[in-house]
């Protein structure tokens, strides 16, 4: 194994810069020419674990070239006198970022750093806001800033800066005349706020205010001559930029970047740390450090940095204590956006057991405003003043005429040494979790106070997993809360008042029945001479109940103790994980009955998990995987089978598939393995023994014919005078399938009696099958029949929940599929059937910078990472292959969005769609950047351009999409909908962007019932967030092929006011 412990060679001594301060770029070229042959940074060659060492010559030459390259398109701000210029940057952390900051800095450029992560809303409104000129890029956003910047006034967007590396030639020096004296106090770069209570706010740092993060003695800087750093935190973050930039200038410590195409996990940090670019220190969150310990070789690694670097949410108490017990040398970072680090990181005098105390540093002017019970006992709130022409990156405070920055952190005073301070919780009402997730208390608290049995609920859980809720009863439903009868039914009584706000919230802000903690009588809670309970220190009065709280449910598990099976696969899995619900649940449950419907609640979740996981600790061939078991394991898998799947999987990939947390290439590993378990072999070919006779038209099997989709290409199809028989496929329900299908018939306007007419002819027959039988469960008689005479299957039939996994679609879906290709295979008429599959846009959906082509695409990066996408991506795989591998001929159709049908207009109103539009009239407002365009196509002409296609034997075989051909900007469908509908109060709709919207919805107190967009808040979110389809779909091709896409109609006021007067029809929105 290399050595994994810090480098020890021998490294020059860093050249002191000038006593005076001096700008960036100077620095910068200092550095360059001063200290040429220490190394700068290094970086992962792109597709390799080989790292590349930058020297600081060659970083300046990296910075240089890109100044000569960037000024050509971007101009040069080299006078006082010229105006300020601004141009952002989203793309991902990496060399190339860096390299790209400075070279704006060479220009007199400033950068404004946007965190990809950001919604578009977000983006767009930071571009606005510092007036940016142009955007600059990555492959990996470049669709995401395009889009943003056409949004924000059409401004350019170009590539970053190449990679250092990669630079070559003599270095020609760029040249920089701007002087402190005239831009110390100027924006030198603008960083950004988290959003976390609304849309992002600039925050600019001025070259001064950056000199003044300068703090660090000569003994410090010595003492740590020549590390190395492992710069997990992003550029775009004001850790990430202070961080990076003073290991750089002022510690001359060498950067090392991870590999930007692998998650910075507690794995990938083992083996970075066990290779030979092994960095002496590592910045992370606590959260994802303390997972380290538990896996193989953890320890080890943790005792071999240098020491390990906190940032970014607070380290939990029992994990310092187990650093300081074990000698592992840390720190911890405290710093804002608004001010840059404002701690000492090595506190003279500071015993090691007082770790979590912090020195703020001397060189701050501070002020310690009182925020406890009285003003000596604190807690204090942390105010930091302006001093010597530097002042804070937001002022929102003055105090004796000296303006200010309150940071909302509280901290109390350590009891014999006058320097140090203990971070205590915010003033504001944002829970910060282990794991840095934020929680807006506010949001939980309000429809729980809203309960009349509620006075007051206080949310805590600060550094801890999950959160709680204090509650105080209202003074008439008061009660012992050590009944534990009284409590349960206490609980039950709010339940619906909880569910409220767990409907409105995150699901890292859920909160579980079990973590409802009542106050006692006689214990009331501190509050303030108006009533308002004191937050702090409620909390603490309740502390030992809060810890016992979370040691009682953290500690639920099995009383039986079994252990794993010696076998461990899904076969002998089961019975185990079986025994585990029938436990929890007190009563038998089989291996595929889903639990929570089974009755299971969150408390019995934690049970069967907490069982788990002590059984894999006992374990020595799993103890090693227990940091890999997600806190909602049991709601990912919710049957003992699936659960056994899961673990299966666990142990044979070192991942829980569809869990969410894989990297792209365990996401890729997953895909391609279902893809490989399916087309490795295929049936032989048999000879043919039935040649049909020229002129029979098509015999055709559809699949799922009672759905939207599959009602229209049914009719379709009965309507087509080459077609001469369909076989409809559905799965057995209730009620007789040609009910259903009549039913579905009258419910979207269709010629009902024409069906019946078809149904009498014998030109459709319906069957109920199971599609991963072997012979459809039909029988062999019918099977031969159907067999002997089909010449085209469409295969329609799939289950649309976003909530399943790709091993759920396996056993019927995919292995459906796969069946219906063997049927196609094994065929005996000459020339095979072809078999068409109506796949989603979802399976191409993260790809980005290109128009996703008409073919076949092998690489599962472009997936989502839902399991609906992936099981979408792998059945285009398989019939790709089957083409290639057979006689075969596929079709699989990419959809986009499918939207009522064309004649009447009728649109099933639980889609997101009609779900948008009703919480408009609910809210009173629209949001004007939902979409930047739409491209809905109607029912009835999807089904008609896969009809087109299937039918089309000349050149019907290969990838086509179904997209709407005409988009149309969403602005420009926002005023038929001020038109259409009519606000609640009458009052005209406010147009908001799609950020407010969401925030309105959010902190509405309707219920879903009422709006129905409240359930829809987390797929809002996640779009707005780029977590959504993010791809363009070339439609060329189908074009070609179908006369029905090539002629649709665009998105006009007149089709989109046929949706809105369908949904007011039904009562689904209310008329003017």
């Amino acid at each position: 194994m290399p050595d994994s412990g810090p480098r020890t060679k021998t490294v020059p001594e860093l050249s002191p810069l000038p006593d005076s301060p001096i700008l960036i770029p100077q620095a910068i070229d200092h550095r360059s020419y001063h200290d040429a042959q220490r190394i700068a940074i290094s970086y992962p060659k792109p597709g390799t674990s080989e790292y590349v060492d930058v020297s600081w010559a060659q970083f300046g030459h990296a910075v240089d070239s890109a100044a000569w390259t960037f000024s050509e398109k971007l101009g040069i701000r080299n006078s006082p006198d010229d105006p300020l210029k601004v141009v952002g940057l989203l793309a991902r952390s990496d060399a190339s970022y860096m390299i790209t900051i400075y070279a704006l800095h060479k220009l007199g450029i400033i950068p404004l750093l946007i965190s990809p992560r950001n919604s578009r809303a977000a983006v767009v409104n930071l571009l606005k806001l510092t007036d940016s000129v142009a955007v600059l890029s990555d492959s990996y956003n470049r669709a995401e800033a395009e889009a943003s910047a056409a949004e924000a006034g059409s401004i350019p967007v170009y590539d970053l800066a190449p990679l250092p590396g990669t630079v070559t030639g003599e270095r020609k020096p760029f040249p920089f005349d701007l002087t402190w004296e005239a831009e110390c106090d100027r924006p030198a770069l603008i960083l950004h706020t988290s959003g976390s209570t609304g849309l992002p706010k600039p925050v600019a740092w001025s070259t001064r205010f950056f000199w003044r993060q300068k703090y660090y003695p000569e003994a410090f800087i010595a003492k740590y001559n020549g590390i190395s750093v492992l710069a997990t935190l992003p550029l775009f973050h004001g850790s990430g930029a202070a961080l990076t930039r003073s290991s750089l200038l002022w510690l001359g410590w060498r950067v090392v970047f991870p590999d930007p195409s692998k998650p910075v996990n507690a794995s990938y940090l083992i083996d970075i740390c066990n290779s030979p670019n092994a960095p002496d220190v590592v910045d992370r969150r606590a959260s994802v450090i303390e997972e380290i310990v538990a896996l193989p070789g953890g320890e080890d690694v943790m005792r071999q940095r240098v020491f390990w670097f906190f940032v970014g949410a607070p380290v939990p108490p029992h994990f310092g204590d187990y650093l300081v017990k074990e000698k592992i040398h840390f720190l911890s970072m405290l710093g804002s956006t608004e001010i840059g680090q404002m701690n000492v990181l090595e506190p003279e005098g500071r015993k090691p057991e007082d770790w979590n105390y912090h020195e703020i540093r001397p060189d701050l002017d501070i002020a310690l405003e009182p925020r406890g019970p009285s003003p000596e006992s604190g807690p204090f709130e942390l105010l930091i003043l302006a001093k010597d022409g530097w002042k804070p990156g937001n002022i929102n405070v003055q105090i004796n005429g000296v303006e200010g920055y309150a940071t909302s952190d509280l901290y109390v005073k350590h009891p014999t040494h006058p320097r140090l301070l203990k971070h205590s919780g915010r003033a504001d009402d944002v829970v910060v979790l282990s794991n840095g997730e934020k929680t807006l208390s506010r949001a939980i608290e309000v429809p729980l106070e809203a309960d009349p049995r509620v006075k007051n609920a206080i949310v805590f859980g600060t550094g801890r997993t999950q959160n709680g809720v204090l509650i105080v009863p209202a003074p008439e439903y008061a009660f012992d809360p050590t009944d534990e009868v009284a409590l349960a039914a206490f609980r039950n009584s709010i339940w619906d008042s909880v569910e409220k706000a767990n409907a409105v919230n995150p699901s890292h802000s859920q909160i579980w029945k079990e973590m409802l903690l009542v106050t006692s009588p006689g214990k009331d809670v501190p509050r303030t001479d108006k009533g308002s309970v004191k937050r702090k220190l409620a909390i603490e009065l309740y502390a030992r109940e809060i810890d016992d709280l979370y040691l009682a449910v953290e500690s639920l598990s099995s009383n039986n103790k079994a252990p794993l099976p010696e076998v461990m696969d899904v076969e002998h899995l089961a019975p185990f994980f079986q025994a585990i619900v029938e436990e929890a649940m007190g009563r038998p449950l089989g291996p595929e009955d889903d639990v929570f419907a089974s009755g299971m609640d969150s408390l019995k979740a934690i049970f069967v998990r907490n069982s788990l996981l002590s059984a894999l600790k006992r374990d020595d061939r799993t103890k090693d995987l227990v940091s890999k078991v997600p806190q909602n394991f049991v709601f990912l898998f919710t049957t003992a089978k699936a659960m056994a799947e899961a673990i299966q999987s666990l142990l044979e990939t070192g991942y829980l598939a569809d869990s969410g947390q894989e990297s792209a290439q365990q996401h890729a590993d997953s895909i391609n393995a279902m893809v490989r378990k399916y087309t490795e072999t295929f049936p032989e070919r048999p000879a043919a023994s039935s040649l049909l006779p020229d002129g029979v038209g098509e015999t055709v099997i559809i699949t799922g014919s009672t759905g939207s989709l599959g009602t229209f290409i049914l009719d379709t199809l009965l309507h087509d005078p080459r077609v001469t028989r369909v076989y409809a496929f559905n799965r057995k329900s209730a009620s007789p399938t040609l009910s259903r299908q009549i039913r579905s018939y009258k419910e979207r306007g269709l010629d009902a009696p024409s069906l019946q007419a078809a149904v009498d002819d014998r030109r459709v027959e319906f069957h109920d099958v199971e599609v991963n039988l072997h012979d459809f469960g039909l029988g062999a008689e019918t099977f031969a029949k159907i067999h002997a005479t089909t010449t085209l299957i469409i295969h329609n039939a799939w289950v649309l929940n976003f909530n399943w996994t790709l091993p759920t679609f396996e056993p019927v879906h995919i292995k459906g599929l796969r069946n219906m290709v063997d049927f196609c295979i094994t065929s005996p008429l000459t020339t095979p059937p072809r078999v068409a599959f109506t796949s989603s846009i979802a399976s191409a959906g993260a790809l980005t910078g290109t128009p996703v082509p008409e073919e076949p695409i092998e690489d599962p990066a472009v997936c989502l990472s839902q399991g609906y996408a992936r099981s979408k991506f792998v059945c285009e795989r398989i019939l790709a292959l089957a083409a290639e591998k057979t006689p075969v001929r596929t079709l699989a159709f990419r959809l986009g969005q499918i939207s009522g049908d064309s004649v009447h207009g009728i649109w099933n109103a639980t889609d997101n769609v009609p779900v948008l539009v009703r919480g408009c009239q609910e809210l009173g407002a629209i949001p004007t950047d939902w979409l930047p365009f739409v491209s809905w196509v109607p029912v009835d002409t999807v089904a008609s351009t896969v009809v087109d296609a299937c039918l089309d034997r000349a050149r019907g075989a290969g990838t086509f999409h179904v997209a709407n051909p005409k988009p149309t900007p969403w602005k420009e469908l926002v005023p038929v909908l001020e038109r259409a509908l009519v606000t609640k109060d009458g009052r005209p709709f406010e147009k908001i962007e799609m950020r407010a919207w969401i925030d309105r919805l959010t902190a509405s107190e309707e219920s879903a019932e009422a709006n129905p967009a409240i359930k829809l808040i987390a797929f809002f979110e996640n779009n707005l967030a780029g977590k959504g389809i993010r791809c363009r779909l070339q439609i060329d091709k189908t074009k070609e092929v179908s006369p029905a896409l090539r002629d649709v109609s665009a998105v006009n006021e007149r089709v989109f006011t046929q949706y809105l007067d369908y949904w007011k029809s039904i009562g689904f929105l209310s008329k003017a």
